[in-house]
């Protein structure tokens, strides 16, 4: 994961591919602050299969995204969004991580911008929705930037998340139709 590889951000959608999830997997190896924040562990070697594969209750597979940033040729970053949760008019972005080498270079609103420009084309989708680790102020910070407000919902610490989360969301902008 080259921090000085060049090359023009751009998001791919991932099917799950040995490949993809090597890479995926070397991208949440290479975060470990955010698993120590939020899970106390450091990132597991199933990390990606987990990304992968946890849902929420009465989704389905058909409901889940996970996206790769790549710089060039290399996953620099991912998203996990869950689609029509929890009520069918919002969206939930359960995950967008950069590898640490590639943090605090302002790619991490870029990619935000590109996981909302996606989503608003769900025409059902009206709002974005996520969680952040009370105990993260950069993460809290950073998401009130982008427009994201809290809703006044907390979630509690639950089976491998230590964190206390605050829950925000941002109503979505739509392209104009021709």
């Amino acid at each position: 994961m080259d921090r000085n590889q060049s090359g023009a951000l751009t998001l791919q959608l991932l099917t799950g591919q040995r490949a993809e999830m090597a890479a995926l997997q070397g991208v949440l190896e290479a975060a470990p602050a955010y698993f120590l924040t939020v899970t106390g562990l450091p990132p597991g070697d199933a990390e990606a299969q987990s990304t992968f594969t946890a849902l929420p209750p009465d989704k389905t597979y058909s409901d889940k995204f996970v996206w790769g940033l790549y710089a060039g040729e290399s996953m620099i970053g991912c998203a996990d969004v869950i689609r029509g949760y929890p009520v069918r008019e919002k969206a939930v972005l359960g995950l967008l991580l950069l590898a640490e080498p590639w943090q605090h270079r302002g790619l991490g609103s870029a990619f935000a911008a590109l996981i909302e420009q996606v989503i608003s084309a769900w025409p059902e989708i009206e709002r974005l929705r996520l969680g952040v680790a009370v105990s993260n102020t950069a993460a809290l910070a950073f998401w009130r930037k982008l427009g994201y407000r809290e809703t006044g919902e907390m979630k509690p610490p639950q089976p491998g998340i230590v964190a206390e989360l605050q829950v925000f969301e941002k109503p979505l902008r739509r392209s104009p139709t021709r």
